[in-house]
This record gives C-alpha cells, sequence and structure tokens, in this order.
C-alpha cells in the first residue's frame, strides 16, 4: 500500500504478486480473452479444475521428452482415472484441490484447497506435492490463486507447464514470471551442509556454556558462596535478572537526577512497540484473505495512516536517541580521562551488537527453513537464507545498505548498517565539540542540513513521488532510506541536542512558561501537520501536482519529526513534561528499553515464521483480528528477545568488560 521501508517485503509480495503481477499481464490477458464471445460464467469456472482431469488424460505423453515428466503425467494420468472412475484414493486426491471460491468480483481470488489434506496424502509411490498456480482469467478479476495436488515426482516447472497448456484451451494464461519452485512444496530431507553443521556446533557450544554457567551461578547462590562474574557470565539465572531488574526512577528526596535520562526509556520501548505494529501491518499484504476490498479500504484509511504510515518514523527515533546516547556518552569520557581510544571504542560496539545478530543471521541460514511449511514459506524463509548465504558478510561488516541494498540479509537490519557507520564518526564529531565548545555544533548542523539536501536533490533529479503505485519505488529505498547519508540528518541533530542536554545537566533549563506552552503547540502542531500531509499524498493521484511537494516532504519530514522528539525529551528533562513524563519515566519500561535492540532484530523473523509463510488457506481480513496479531506478536518477539539477549548479546558484553576493558 505504501513505500515499503525494508527489502523483504518485495520477496513477500513476488509470494503471490497479485499487484505488479496483474499489471504486467492484464494486457496479454485481454488478447487472449479476445478469442471469447464473453465473461467466463460461474458455471464455468466451477467445472475449470475438474475439466483439467479430462485434460490430462487425454494428453499426448508422445510429447514429453524427460523421463522424470513422463514419470509425472503417467501419475497424474493414473490419479485422474481413479477419480474418474469413483475409486477412493482418486476421490481423496481430487478433494483436496483448490475449488473455485466465492466472490471473485469482490477482490477473493484464493481457490488454496485443503493443503495438509494434500501433503499427508499417500498412494502406492506417491506423495502429495501442493503446489500453487498464479492465472489470470479475466482482466476484471483478482489474480487466481488455485492450488493443485501434484505428485511428487513432478518437477514443479512441468506442473505449471501442464496447468498452462489447459488454461491457454480455456481462454486463460498462467503467470510465468515468479519462481514456481517456491510454490510447490513437498518433502524435504535436512541437508547436512557447511552452515547447518557450524550451527550444530556453535549453538552445541553456547548450550554448553549457558547450562554450566547456570547450574555454577545456583550452586554458588544455594551455598551463598561468592559468584566469580567471569564462570557465571552465560548464566540464564544472572542474565535474565540483570534485563528484568528495575531501578527507581526518582530519588527519595526528590531531587533531579542529572545522570540519567529517565524518559528515554519509554520512548524507546514505545518506539518498539510502534514498528512491531507497523510491520504488522506491513506484513499483511501477502497473507491471502477472502476480504481483500476491506483490507485495502482499511490501509486506504486515515486511522491507518496514522498507525502504519508515520510509523516508519519510529527507526528515526532510535537515530535520534542513538546520536543523542553517543554525544552524551562520549563527552562523559573525555571529562574523566581527556581521551578516548576510537579504535577500542569501535570494538567494543562491534561485539556488542554483532553478536546476537550474527548468532540470528546463522539460524536464518541452517535451521529455519526446516522449522516449518506452508504456502509462503519457501517464498519467505528459504529466500531469506539464501540472501544471507550469499552476503552474510556484508551484513556482519554493518556496510549492505550499499554493498548490497537490493538483496540484504534480513532486509530490516539495514538499520544497524547505518547505525554502526554513524557510531565510527562520532569520535570525529564529539571529541572536537568537547575540545572547542559550542562552535562546532555549526558545523553538525551544515551536515545535517547537507544530508536533507541530498534527499531532496535525488528525489527531484529521479522524480520519486510518495504514492504507493508511483514507479521506481525500490530505487527510492536504495537512494534515499537505506543509505547513511540520506539518514544522518535525524542523528545529527540528536548528537546536538545531546550535547545541550550534557552541559546543561545540572542546572537545566530555564524557560518561562509561555516558551513551553509555544513548544508543546508547536510539537503537536507539525505532528499533526505531518500526518495529514501523508494521508493526502496517499490519496491523492500524485499527478495532480508537482514532485516538488513530494521532495520538500520526505527531505523535511523526518528531521522535524525528529525535532518533535527531543523537544518532549527537553521538556521531560527540564521538569516541564507533566504527566507525559510520569509516563515515559516509569520504570516499568525499563525491561522493556534494554529489550529493545534484541526485539528489533527478532520480531521480524519472529512474525514471519510464526503467522506469514505458515498460512495455507485463506482468512477473513478484521481490524479486531489485526490488532490480535500485533498483541500476539508482541509478546512472542518479548519472550524470545529476552532469552535471545540474556543467552547472545549480555554473555559477549560481560565477556568484553572483563577481558578487553580490564
Amino acid at each position: 500500500m505504501w513505500q515499503i521501508g525494508s527489502a523483504w517485503i518485495v520477496l513477500l509480495a513476488l509470494g503471490l504478486g497479485v499487484t505488479s503481477v496483474f499489471a504486467r499481464t492484464a494486457n496479454q490477458t485481454r488478447t487472449v480473452n479476445q478469442t471469447r464471445t464473453g465473461e467466463f460464467s460461474i458455471d464455468e469456472l466451477l467445472l475449470l479444475n475438474r475439466q483439467f482431469l479430462d485434460f490430462l488424460i487425454a494428453y499426448d505423453d508422445s510429447a514429453v521428452v524427460q523421463p522424470a515428466d513422463r514419470q509425472c503425467l503417467g501419475r497424474m494420468q493414473q490419479l485422474s482415472t481413479a477419480y474418474l472412475n469413483r475409486e477412493r484414493h482418486g476421490l481423496q486426491w481430487f478433494d483436496s484441490w483448490g475449488k473455485i471460491p466465492s466472490g471473485l468480483y469482490h477482490g477473493n481470488g484464493n481457490a488454496f484447497g485443503n493443503y495438509d489434506q494434500c501433503r499427508q496424502y499417500r498412494w502406492q509411490d506417491v506423495r502429495g506435492q501442493h503446489c500453487t498456480f498464479l492465472s489470470m482469467i479475466s482482466p476484471d478479476w483478482p489474480v487466481l490463486t488455485s492450488s493443485l495436488c501434484v505428485p511428487h515426482v513432478c518437477a514443479p516447472e512441468f506442473a505449471r507447464q501442464l496447468y498452462g497448456e489447459y488454461l491457454a484451451t480455456r481462454g486463460a494464461m498462467v503467470i510465468t514470471e515468479l519462481n514456481q519452485n517456491n510454490l510447490c512444496i513437498q518433502d524435504r530431507d535436512v541437508e547436512f551442509n557447511g552452515a547447518v553443521i557450524t550451527a550444530m556446533v556453535i549453538f552445541s557450544l553456547i548450550a554448553a556454556a549457558v547450562a554450566g554457567c547456570t547450574t555454577y551461578e545456583l550452586l554458588q547462590v544455594t551455598l551463598k558462596r561468592d559468584v566469580n562474574k567471569l564462570y557465571s557470565s552465560f548464566s540464564l539465572y544472572r542474565n535474565v535478572l540483570s534485563i528484568l531488574h528495575i531501578v527507581p526512577t526518582k530519588p527519595k528526596d526528590g531531587t533531579r537526577n542529572s545522570e540519567t535520562i529517565e524518559c528515554a526509556h519509554g520512548v524507546r520501548a514505545l518506539s518498539m512497540i510502534w514498528i512491531i505494529v507497523v510491520h504488522i501491518h506491513e506484513s499483511i499484504a501477502p497473507v491471502p484473505v477472502n476480504n481483500e476490498v476491506a483490507k485495502q479500504e482499511y490501509l486506504g484509511s486515515f486511522g491507518a495512516v496514522v498507525i502504519f504510515g508515520m510509523g516508519y518514523l519510529a527507526v528515526d527515533t532510535f537515530l535520534v536517541l542513538s546520536g543523542m546516547l553517543v554525544a552524551w556518552n562520549l563527552l562523559k569520557e573525555l571529562d574523566k580521562n581527556g581521551k578516548i581510544n576510537p579504535l577500542m571504542l569501535y570494538l567494543h560496539r562491534y561485539i556488542r551488537i554483532t553478536a546476537p545478530y550474527a548468532a540470528l543471521v546463522l539460524f536464518v541460514v541452517s535451521f529455519a527453513k526446516y522449522m516449518g511449511e506452508g504456502l509462503l514459506w519457501q517464498s519467505v524463509i528459504d529466500a531469506s537464507a539464501d540472501t544471507c548465504s550469499k552476503y552474510w558478510w556484508s551484513a556482519l561488516l554493518h556496510i549492505q545498505n550499499y554493498v548490497n541494498p537490493r538483496s540484504m540479509c534480513l532486509g530490516w537490519t539495514w538499520y544497524l548498517s547505518v547505525d554502526m557507520q554513524l557510531y565510527i564518526i562520532g569520535p570525529a564529531l564529539i571529541y572536537p565539540l568537547w575540545r572547542f565548545g559550542k562552535r562546532v555544533l555549526i558545523g553538525i548542523g551544515f551536515l545535517a542540513l547537507l544530508s536533507i539536501a541530498c534527499v531532496f536533490t535525488t528525489f527531484l533529479v529521479n522524480d520519486f513521488r510518495i504514492h504507493p503505485s508511483a514507479p521506481n519505488s525500490q530505487d527510492r529505498s536504495v537512494r534515499t532510506y537505506y543509505p547513511t547519508h540520506a539518514r544522518m540528518a535525524v542523528w545529527l541533530l540528536g548528537t546536538i541536542f545531546g550535547y545541550i542536554l550534557y552541559t546543561t545537566k545540572s542546572t537545566g533549563v530555564q524557560l518561562a512558561k509561555r516558551y513551553y506552552a509555544i513548544g508543546w503547540s508547536t510539537c503537536f502542531a507539525l505532528l499533526g501537520l505531518m500526518t495529514y500531509s501523508l494521508y493526502e499524498f496517499i490519496r491523492t493521484d500524485f499527478n495532480e501536482f508537482s514532485n516538488v511537494a513530494d521532495a520538500f516532504f520526505e527531505a523535511l519530514h523526518r528531521s522535524v519529526f525528529a525535532i518533535c522528539v527531543m523537544w518532549i525529551i527537553f521538556a521531560c528533562v527540564n521538569g516541564k513534561g507533566w504527566l507525559i513524563n510520569d509516563f515515559l519515566s516509569s520504570s516499568l519500561w525499563q525491561p522493556l528499553s534494554k529489550l529493545s535492540f534484541t526485539m528489533y532484530l527478532l520480531h521480524l523473523q519472529m512474525i514471519l515464521m510464526a503467522s506469514i509463510a505458515p498460512v495455507k488457506t485463506y482468512g477473513y481480513f478484521s481490524v479486531m483480528d489485526l490488532f490480535y496479531r500485533v498483541w500476539g506478536a508482541l509478546g512472542l518477539t518479548t519472550s524470545i528477545a529476552l532469552l535471545w539477549s540474556a543467552i547472545f548479546e549480555i554473555p559477549f558484553v560481560t565477556l568484553d568488560r572483563l577481558l578487553l576493558r580490564s
């Protein structure tokens, strides 16, 4: 519906291909249907797959060259004959096929049949292979996604060839632009390749370390002995407790705690929740439903724009917080020691973010593909494994947003590349700021303006548009969404803000009440204006106005949003956040804030594996079901992230602190 912010959704769209493929093949279908005297009738469609059996029986096998294809055709003819003779195994076989659905004129083209019945089908040496074929029947109807139960000996491409030849006789056509191997699901054995063996060894060693360290610490605690932090570094007991530990947010005497930014926990946690909500909305695009019209109406509504379209700005909140905390921590280190060691700084950062990331990449390239199956499983999970197998190195070096932006390993992790690259330039900005004072802020602000100007110019030169139906959408992401130079304005503004907070941490900023009232009013007004503007961009034909408007919005709205986030933090830190500060500074946000990094890493993989890739039939869209998915994704992600952080993040941070920083 909207411009997609991460590469994986392109892959998902290819799973069923119901939008872009329709546009490319509609003219071809009109040409084919010109031989007909009128539209398909519903009666004809009801018999469409049934008459395919007659076509198979009458098929001339002399035209089949490959022995495997000849065997496939022979089995299909045997089963078709068995159905016509009312033999039970033939009836069961055809019963699992997709039947023409109701509601074709209402956007429902899903005829998936009974997936489990097909996959469990056994007769003699035949095992069921569930194959989905995308067909254009009429330009006035949606793409028909019809599934057939094909013997496992049939090559997916040959099965599509047979079905395509049959549909051609009926004045229709099969779409051949998709990878049919991803749309045919059959039994497969585990391939013990290098990735699987490596994963078995590494995960076994880590599991042994977790078991040993946890047992050691529990024994020491039971015997009331001191616990050696090195020996307990992988202890689930210690690490889970450290994540769930809550620090009181306010000193008991009521004085201001100048060493912490308490509201940042709430801002970070809520941003992570918003990202999950956004990606749940995004992920329903390829999920088949029988009321597609209702789904599209919801996604085009003003409420969905607020929740979904504006939600992509939640990542910019992370960039603001990252820039702010980098400035705060480096200035603190410089005040303490008068110097910093950039190489060690980079090493500590790399270890912290790469250890849990590398574990996820290893899981995706090894075990993930064998953990389930469904209509979209191979289109999504297998494709991710293939991409990560090829480009794991650019992911772990955090350069994939430039090296292979069109084929990123786990596309949503583009943010890690951007954040790491900005972290690398952090000392070059913060040290002069500490050494020469606020004069350097002018240079940092100028870099932010250059980034904004770069996005503006790129939009104009390439004639990019914000509307989802505009061309060059993937080029737009590659040029203005993933690159660090296009996203660094928000981070640079965060560093300026971090400097302001750090230099005023003891005294605060004293402003008259009217200035805070103006600040809050302006903040909410800007947020409302951005939301309404995005809604107008989405619902209005982009040909009705100049692309300059799109360029201005794309170049400015992230920075404006970042300024609003900074204002909220500024007001809360200086005691003018009132109820908002009480809410954001609640200590209950702390565990979720600590888990936000691993939640970001895992959430889309969890969504894909739990509710998208395993889909075996169509469902029914409703807003209540959508938010039920949100709560399910939030609970699942939080639970897995708690264990993931305790096993793959905190232990390596602990080892880094004990072995390298000493």
